[in-house]
């Protein structure tokens, strides 16, 4: 049996790839395709509306849609916000992709996405200069908060369903993580 072979991928060859309502990334110049589960689509939805509330101005999206780190890096973060002080942060001239650092990302965790979450995309997510990134497990209920602070991301946190923490780009507005997780149907 021979090994499987990675064919590496530019990102003008992914740029070029049709237009879905797919989740489709470039990481690490390979195309990773991740249909999300029922779980995360709820959490996601429950941060989104939270932040649709809470943010003041700026461009809030959820996936699908990218934005563009590097020539091997170009994620579709389930939720970031680019706020209006935020001028390195820019939807191209294609009107596809963002290209620079959201003040906050959001990450849905799954079991096939969390290696990518806590690994490249963190790293490039840092790397880049995005302000806050929050890890958040829809079955374990919990938000794992990071904030940049001098090019590198401090951990604020774990909070668990039960508990809050301060957002510092939103101003410190105290998050209840409650809200994120739906009762079980």
């Amino acid at each position: 049996m021979s090994d499987m072979i990675k064919t590496k991928t530019t990102f003008a060859e992914y740029a070029s790839l049709p237009e879905s309502n797919q989740i489709i990334e470039l990481i690490d110049g390979e195309v990773i395709l991740n249909p999300p589960l029922d779980a995360h689509q709820d959490v996601l939805g429950n941060i989104y509306l939270f932040l649709r509330q809470r943010v003041q101005g700026g461009v809030l999206r959820m996936a699908p849609t990218g934005v563009y780190f590097d020539d091997a890096n170009s994620f579709e973060p389930d939720i970031f916000w680019v706020s209006t002080d935020n001028d390195h942060c820019f939807l191209g001239a294609d009107h596809r992709f963002w290209h620079g650092a959201p003040d906050l990302i959001v990450e849905v965790l799954s079991v096939s996405t969390t290696s990518k979450d806590r690994g490249i995309k963190f790293d490039v997510y840092e790397q880049s200069g995005v302000a806050e990134y929050w890890l958040v497990d829809p079955l374990a209920q919990y938000v794992e908060v990071y904030k940049l602070h001098n090019g590198t991301f401090n951990r604020i946190g774990l909070f668990e369903a039960d508990q809050a923490f301060a957002s510092h780009v939103l101003g410190g507005a105290q998050v209840e993580v409650s809200q994120f997780f739906s009762a079980a149907p």
